[in-house]
């Protein structure tokens, strides 16, 4: 069985367009969160996962988008994800927002014999954390896990836009980074592909300077456009 395990779209189609033809055919796909903000194709991006994806949870931006509450960034961020989730919200059609909002923040689902848990921060806290969590202690990772998750064999996070995969005993925490806006310090995609067990992280080029020409396009503030820009084409927040 061949899982396709991505987070962190954020409104970027012209990335998932490309996950797409390199990734045809998956078996599953699941989602850790974060369909919308910072990118200018909210509504592309949503019906896809809601054609596509197999387990979704809600991001901090995704619910944000719908309730105007939650948002965990960077406070140099703060400007673009308020502009650009108001953009989501104009964008979005009452279906696919009310879709959105019935996305859970954990969701626990069993493919290909294993468990997999999937949050966008972590399962005890899903929409909290600024702090890259595959970075911490055993038993720091184990915490944030929860006790009512300590059955999974695989985690799925997202929420850092840093790839990572890190094992724990007998659980693997799989990070796929950002399909949309990476911040790992190049500007290609990142996702992950589970087979039959093995897991490995995947780089992915995709044209970002159609996403770039896409953003000057919408109504906003030229410098929030030039700062998305600029995350696009270097994969960091500086």
């Amino acid at each position: 069985m061949r899982l396709l395990i991505l987070s962190d779209i954020h409104a970027n189609w012209e990335a998932l367009l490309s996950l797409q033809r390199a990734e045809p055919k998956p078996d599953a796909v699941l989602f850790a969160g974060d369909a919308v903000g910072y990118g200018p194709d909210p509504a592309n991006c949503v019906r896809w996962l809601r054609a596509q994806a197999t387990a979704c949870v809600r991001g901090d931006c995704d619910e944000a988008a719908i309730t105007g509450e939650g948002l965990c960034e960077c406070e140099a961020l703060n400007e673009a994800a308020h502009s650009t989730l108001a953009l989501a919200r104009t964008q979005i059609a009452p279906a696919d927002a009310a879709a959105l909002s019935l996305w859970p923040l954990t969701e626990t689902i069993r493919l290909g014999g294993a468990t997999f848990v999937i949050a966008h921060a972590t399962p005890a806290h899903p929409l909290d954390g600024e702090a890259d969590l595959l970075m911490g202690s055993d038993s720091e990772l184990l915490e944030a896990l929860g006790e009512h998750h300590a059955h999974a064999d695989f985690i799925v996070l997202g929420h850092t836009h840093l790839p990572a995969l890190r094992r724990v005993y007998a659980k693997l925490f799989i990070n796929p980074g950002s399909l949309g806006q990476p911040r790992y310090g190049l500007p290609d995609a990142t996702y992950a592909i589970w087979d039959d067990g093995q897991v490995q992280i995947k780089h992915l080029h995709y044209d970002h300077d159609a996403t770039a020409q896409r953003l000057r396009l919408e109504h906003l503030n030229p410098e929030v456009a030039e700062q998305l820009t600029e995350i696009l084409e270097k994969g960091i927040v500086e």
